[in-house]
């Protein structure tokens, strides 16, 4: 995570490594923080439930300003931003419900006798457009924009330029799908890069005039220079590899 987030930005590999493990550790160092709370939030302690609200509010804050300054392209802050949106405010949502503060004991409206008058709970149709409104919300605030996100980061590494002319220069795959190449948005894999070393695996879809294939493809990044270790385009039943080639025949 951290390297996605600021890898493009810090091109030594000892200060990244650095760096991530130093966030590393304030991140778990909030782990710790919020056990504790979380003993208050057991013992329905209210300031458990303001200090939960408080972390809330800073880490939007933070969070806002981290993907601001930090997170590229536009499209993966977008999915960042997403993600925090439905991650806090659904935490403050719920703190802040009546029959949750009453149980915290932070609930002040009394009955002409001087009782605290119990907040009455939420309605079976409330009860079920949350529980739709919740998967919802997750789907459009953080999974479509981080599906869209990955997808471009990915076709913005030098893995996936180098893969598609060599595919696109390939006459097996020309012969089988046509030309140009265009890719598929359904790509997946993984790709690591700094400015010296990185490593690729991915599964390309792709489609040509003629038809609809697929690649499998075998990176790393040497001394600052991409090279592909195999490639293997696939079109129906029909696989053979462009890299390291076969022979001509094999893809007629």
């Amino acid at each position: 995570m951290w390297r996605l987030a600021i890898g493009s930005m810090i091109h030594s590999e000892v200060w990244l490594k650095v760096i991530a493990h130093s966030l590393d550790c304030i991140w778990f160092a909030l782990y710790a923080a919020y056990a504790v709370i979380g003993f208050g939030l057991w013992k329905l302690k209210n300031w458990a439930r303001k200090g939960v609200l408080a972390i809330a509010a800073i880490g939007a804050v933070l969070g806002v300003i981290v993907v601001l300054v930090f997170v590229r392209p536009v499209r993966m802050a977008l999915s960042s931003f997403g993600c925090m949106l439905f991650y806090f405010g659904w935490i403050a949502w719920y703190l802040m419900r009546p029959r949750v503060r009453y149980a915290f004991g932070a609930w002040s409206r009394y009955s002409p006798a001087g009782e605290w008058i119990q907040p009455s709970g939420l309605s079976a149709r409330k009860k079920l457009g949350i529980a739709v409104l919740v998967p919802a919300s997750l789907v459009v605030l953080f999974v479509i924009p981080l599906f869209f996100a990955v997808g471009s980061i990915m076709r913005a590494s030098d893995a996936y330029k180098l893969t598609m002319s060599t595919a696109q220069a390939s006459p097996c795959v020309v012969n089988a799908i046509g030309s140009p190449l265009e890719s598929g948005w359904m790509m997946t894999g993984s790709t690591q890069e700094s400015s010296i070393e990185g490593s690729a695996d991915l599964s390309i879809p792709v489609r040509g005039p003629k038809g609809r294939g697929s690649l499998e493809v075998q990176a790393k990044k040497l001394n600052g220079n991409w090279r592909i270790d195999s490639l293997v385009f696939s079109h129906g039943v029909v696989h053979f590899n462009i890299v390291p080639p076969e022979s001509n025949q094999a893809c007629q």
